[in-house]
């Protein structure tokens, strides 16, 4: 991968759909992020295959992004919420911080979504030092 990937203080995020009309969505959405100069100056957004079988059920690509420590989780969490509010209608999307495997699957542009996509993509492993108690396990996020 590109410079971003060998500095040490970066993140691996997958975002992918099992929705049936889900490559659509994904390439959509990759479409989206790329052309969004926030997510594009800290972040390399690349459309990878999702390992299974082109007829298998769930997503057959993903989108991969390895962001630098200067991206900020508030630029992708907006740059969702617009994709969102001009897609309503899109199957939800689950969003995957990879070192900690902690999926979050979204599917509105509301600021509690945005609150819980800028919370799941807080750099430490464990819970952040500014969550709320009693924020997390509202059955929405994977794993938690």
């Amino acid at each position: 991968m590109g410079e971003k990937e060998r500095q040490g203080e970066n993140m691996r995020i997958r975002v992918a759909t099992t929705a049936e009309d889900g490559q659509e969505t994904v390439s959509d959405l990759y479409r989206w992020l790329r052309q969004d100069p926030d997510v594009r100056r800290h972040a390399t957004v690349e459309l990878m295959p999702s390992g299974r079988p082109g007829g298998a059920m769930g997503a057959v690509e993903i989108i991969d992004m390895v962001v630098s420590q200067g991206f900020s989780a508030l630029n992708l969490a907006m740059s969702y919420a617009a994709w969102r509010t001009a897609r309503p209608a899109a199957p939800p999307i689950t969003i995957t911080v990879t070192a900690v495997d902690r999926p979050l699957t979204v599917d509105d542009a509301s600021e509690e979504t945005i609150r819980r996509i800028v919370q799941a993509l807080q750099p430490t492993p464990g819970r952040d030092r500014h969550e709320e108690p009693g924020a997390a396990g509202d059955g929405t996020e994977g794993g938690r």
